[in-house]
C-alpha cells in the first residue's frame, strides 16, 4: 500500500464550466466529493452511497478529470482519490441562478420519479390495487390510525407551513440533520437503504 496524498486545500476557486456542471450535478457532485474528503476508492465511495460501482467509477473519473478530485495514492491495484479541498467557491458567472430550475430541475425529476416507484412498489407488497381497495386520507396533526398496517418501508409525504423565526427556522434544520446523522451511525441487523428528502424554503406552497 502506497499513500502520497495531500490533505485537501481549505478553499479551491472553480475557474471553468466543466467543474461548476460537475459540481452542481445532484447525485454525482459535491454528495460524492464528501465521499473522499479523507482517500478512499471509488467502489468504497459507492459502496458508502449505495449506488453501482461502474456508476460511480464514471463519475468519479470525470471529477478527476476536471481537477475536482486528485489521486491520493494505491491500496494494491486500487487508487485512491481525495477532494481537491473542502470548500469550493463558484464565480457568480458559471451559475445560472437566473433560471434555478436549470440547477434543482433534473434533481426533483428525479425524486419525484424515484418516489413515484417507491408507492408502486409499497403497493405490490402490499397487495394494491385490487378491487374495493380503499384511500384513506387523515386529517389532523396526529399520525394514522395506529390500529392499521402501512407495511414496512411505507412512502410518506408530509407538508406544513409554519410560521418561525430565523432563529426557529435554523435551528429545525439543525435537529433535523441531527436525527439523520444519528441513524446514519446507528446499527442494525435488519435494514434496507431509505431516501429522506428534506426541503425548506420561506413563503408559501402555492400549486397553481
Amino acid at each position: 500500500m502506497t499513500t502520497d496524498h495531500q490533505a485537501p486545500h481549505d478553499t479551491m476557486p472553480v475557474v471553468t464550466p466543466a467543474q461548476a456542471e460537475a459540481l452542481m450535478d445532484f447525485t454525482y457532485g459535491a454528495r460524492l466529493l464528501e465521499q473522499f474528503l479523507t482517500p478512499a476508492t471509488a467502489s468504497g465511495a459507492a459502496h458508502a452511497l449505495n449506488e453501482p460501482a461502474n456508476r460511480v467509477t464514471y463519475h468519479v473519473r470525470k471529477l478527476l478529470e476536471c481537477g475536482l478530485l486528485r489521486v491520493a495514492g494505491h491500496h494494491g491495484k486500487r487508487v485512491k482519490y481525495i477532494a481537491a479541498a473542502h470548500t469550493f467557491h463558484i464565480p457568480r458567472a458559471l451559475v445560472p441562478l437566473d433560471d434555478p430550475l436549470t440547477i434543482i430541475g433534473p434533481a426533483m425529476r428525479e425524486i419525484t420519479t424515484t418516489y413515484a416507484h417507491a408507492i408502486l412498489d409499497w403497493q405490490t407488497r402490499q397487495g394494491y390495487p385490487d378491487t374495493g381497495d380503499d384511500l384513506t386520507i387523515h386529517l389532523g396533526r396526529g399520525g394514522p390510525d395506529p390500529r392499521t398496517n402501512p407495511g414496512a418501508f411505507a412512502p410518506a409525504m408530509r407538508l406544513r407551513s409554519v410560521q418561525l423565526s430565523p432563529q426557529q427556522y435554523r435551528a429545525a434544520q439543525d435537529a433535523l440533520n441531527a436525527i439523520l446523522d444519528r441513524l446514519e451511525t446507528e446499527e442494525t441487523d435488519v435494514s434496507r437503504t431509505s431516501t429522506f428528502v428534506l426541503m425548506n424554503f420561506r413563503g408559501q406552497l402555492h400549486l397553481n
